[in-house]
């Protein structure tokens, strides 16, 4: 199986076209078991050998249940885009940890043109290894890769509950509260159900180095998150089978034509749960919660992976801190549920990408440019300032900071100092 190559082709499963590409799958696939056991089991990498320590957190398998698998019968165009998604976060990280001198151009370009040229318009049919792409960045953290996997397992079977027709909506309900019960069990890698503060994504000292450097990979992580927790909300708001699939075949268009002029047509914000799916969100919020914590946390790792002022030798140390403060109930919170759905208006959905559903053809005119911050007050969730950046509008604020108008960018009246 190629994953690099250094004679100037690109960087891809097999260079023989989508047949290859899935040969190549397939031995992934093969290696499973000697390397799901290296990242397992893997000795963590740290600043000296001196330092070094045994990795005690364990692979897990899916909550066992009849709906396992059914968003993969019934909603296979969609399904199929994950499995891509995966094969794309694994490259970027290991492309950002072995390749710190690259041009930007070989992420920018020969990446992302191969990712959305090639991957995205024919998926890998089956979910990837992702340890067989990754392979020296799942040896710096597997910690961070197993909280991701785990997080990710949350979402394959939700979508697979949602999708069960035979469930009506209480058993959806009661099928989902113990999925979360399950997935809650690994305290050792599940992320908080607590709503984070986006001082902890985008206020760190390797804040932005990643969205800076690489808008347009960037934009596309984004429209990956986008359209994973916007997908939920053609299952909960559509009334028939028929109305679901439809939705459904909508989104993933959706965000088809987010790729069309990046970064220009991409999410300018991280997209969340609450604005993105409201009723997904309203209806299982901790779900919605856990979601966007899992999101930021790849921003985080990004940002520290592309971040050269964090030496190599600290990288470990940070992602590991990081994973520390996304599992914890304590630190870097937003006060309350209330506070978490305040602050995703605030950001703006239109700077999100726009809803998931029951949108417009054209795409929402972002209000703030490309990858600005906004910083909340963590006890109401408002907006208050912006950090880099600025709004659009002839009364926005400019980077640096400074008062918002509230009403410029559509958030409602300024509010009162």
């Amino acid at each position: 199986m190629t994953l690099s190559d250094d004679r100037g082709g690109e960087t891809m499963p097999n260079e023989r076209g989508a047949a290859s590409a899935e040969r190549g799958v397939g031995c992934a696939l093969r290696a499973r078991r000697w390397l799901r056991a290296l990242a397992v089991a893997a000795f963590a990498l740290a600043a000296r050998p001196a330092a070094a320590q045994w990795v005690t957190t364990y692979d897990q398998f899916y909550y066992p249940a009849e709906h396992n698998w059914v968003y993969r019968d019934r909603y296979p165009f969609a399904d199929r885009l994950f499995n891509a998604f995966d094969y794309g976060h694994a490259i970027l990280y290991e492309e950002l940890y072995t390749k710190p001198g690259a041009p930007a151009s070989r992420l920018e370009q020969k990446q992302y043109d191969f990712l959305t040229r090639r991957v995205l318009p024919n998926p890998p049919r089956v979910p990837l290894e992702e340890v067989a792409i990754e392979i020296q960045y799942s040896r710096l953290a597997p910690e961070a890769k197993l909280m991701f996997e785990w997080a990710h397992l949350l979402h394959r079977q939700a979508y697979d509950i949602l999708a069960d027709e035979r469930l009506d909506r209480a058993a959806k309900d009661a099928e989902m509260a113990k999925l979360l019960a399950y997935y809650k069990s690994r305290p050792d890698v599940k992320f908080s159900s607590r709503p984070k503060s986006m001082k902890l994504m985008q206020e760190q000292p390797y804040s932005l180095a990643f969205r800076r450097a690489y808008p347009k990979f960037n934009g596309l992580i984004w429209g990956y998150h986008w359209l994973q927790v916007g997908l939920y909300e053609p299952l909960v708001v559509g009334r028939t089978f028929a109305e679901r699939q439809a939705l459904s075949t909508a989104t993933v268009a959706r965000f088809r034509q987010m790729l069309e002029q990046p970064p220009r047509t991409m999410p300018h914000q991280m997209p969340m749960t609450a604005a993105v799916a409201p009723a997904f969100a309203a209806r299982y919020p901790e779900l919605a919660i856990i979601f966007d914590n899992l999101h930021s946390m790849h921003d985080v790792v990004s940002d520290i992976l592309a971040n050269d002022a964090v030496p190599r030798s600290a990288k470990r140390a940070e992602i590991v801190r990081a994973g520390r403060l996304f599992r914890d109930d304590t630190s870097y919170l937003v006060a309350s549920t209330e506070a978490w759905r305040t602050m995703s208006q605030h950001m703006g959905i239109e700077n999100m990408g726009g809803p998931a559903v029951g949108f417009t053809p054209a795409l929402p005119t972002p209000t703030v440019t490309y990858g600005a911050v906004m910083s909340h007050d963590d006890s109401t969730g408002r907006m208050v300032a912006m950090k880099y950046g600025r709004a659009t509008g002839a009364h926005g604020a400019t980077a640096g900071g400074g008062e918002v108008d509230h009403a410029a960018m559509g958030h409602g009246p300024t509010p009162a100092a």
